[in-house]
């Protein structure tokens, strides 16, 4: 297929990642490039031989753009998501799709009514030692599974001023939960199922953060497999995460954000207690992420990632942050 010709919606440092993560790929030509301060993007866009402006609208109005894709600041991602859709470009929504069920529904019957394939920016579920571990416990390798564990904590955020947008309550409720926690969540439901309920609390822990810097919560899935998450944004970098079977467990251990490049250890129990340790090199996530969009745009292979999945994890995000907002009070998930 001709590589898709894309533009990317906010150059802040996630977009930039995905401008430069894209750049070898045969799949995608980024051409164009939308922010709201064109002059703090421009030497960047310059650099990457993109065309630079401040308008959503005037990008959606081009025949040389075939995709989207929205970097954008959290609660803006609904409005400008169904505006792609509408012009008839295929959309790639940064995670989280959006703040509230409702919101994530309206996305994907809109999709569906145009036959857009939505893309999904949780690149975690391509590292090596995650689609390892997806293997195992789908294969059965596990036994039954029973339990699902993370932990991924990063203080990336910790010194940003009050106002920034990445620490805001109104784009970022409970805590690190839209920065880390939905990644988990994603994963948590791609191997677990629907979920069924949630309980969560929320606490500024440390006296300097800048605001709410701990997210803990526990679900349940339709399955009964339950799952628990804690986020931190006051720590350095930490990222666990553990798969308990029946039949034994599987912990994966991150040595590092995605966008440091290190590798990541897993370790394998099984039911003879006997343990295998392995370490898996870091490759490109978010290209292999958006390669596989691209496939399924080409109808060559189903996205990884399915309309109930995604939208399972938006309201799992949705009851997680009434539940913090409410003390912790079990929220029932309607499907």
């Amino acid at each position: 297929m001709n590589p898709l010709r894309t533009a990317v919606i906010g150059l802040g440092w996630w977009g930039r990642q995905i401008v430069a993560c894209l750049k070898e790929s045969p799949r995608f030509r980024v051409t164009h490039g939308v922010d709201v301060a064109p002059a703090t993007a421009a030497e960047f866009a310059q650099a990457h031989g993109l065309e630079l402006s401040n308008s959503l609208a005037a990008v959606l109005t081009r025949r040389d753009i075939d995709a989207v894709v929205i970097a954008t600041p959290h609660r803006q991602h609904e409005v400008q998501a169904l505006a792609v859709v509408a012009s008839g470009k295929q959309l790639f929504c940064e995670k989280p799709l959006t703040l509230t069920a409702a919101g994530a529904e309206r996305i994907l019957d809109a999709c569906a009514r145009a036959k857009v394939v939505l893309g999904i920016g949780h690149e975690r579920r391509f590292e090596p030692a995650m689609e390892e571990t997806c293997r195992m416990v789908t294969s059965g390798e596990l036994g039954q599974l029973l339990h699902l564990e993370a932990n991924v904590s990063h203080n990336l955020f910790a010194k940003m001023a009050p106002g920034n947008w990445r620490i805001d309550p109104a784009d970022a409720p409970a805590g690190a939960m839209t920065a880390l926690g939905i990644h988990l969540t994603d994963m948590f439901v791609s191997l677990a199922g629907r979920p069924r309920a949630v309980r969560a609390r929320s606490a500024r822990v440390m006296r300097e953060a800048s605001g709410t810097d701990h997210i803990s919560l526990w679900i349940e899935f339709e399955s009964g497999i339950t799952g628990a998450v804690t986020c931190l944004s006051s720590t350095p970098f930490h990222g666990r995460m553990s798969f308990f079977g029946s039949g034994g467990w599987v912990e994966v251990k991150e040595n590092g954000n995605v966008d440091k490049g290190l590798p990541s250890d897993l370790t394998h129990c099984n039911a003879a207690l006997e343990r295998n340790v392995r370490s898996y090199a870091p490759i490109n996530t978010v290209r292999s992420n958006f390669e596989a969009w691209a496939a399924a745009i080409a109808g060559e292979a189903p996205y990884r990632f399915t309309s109930d999945q995604i939208l399972d994890n938006i309201r799992t995000l949705d009851a997680v942050v009434r539940s913090a907002a409410a003390g912790g009070e079990l929220i029932r998930i309607q499907p």
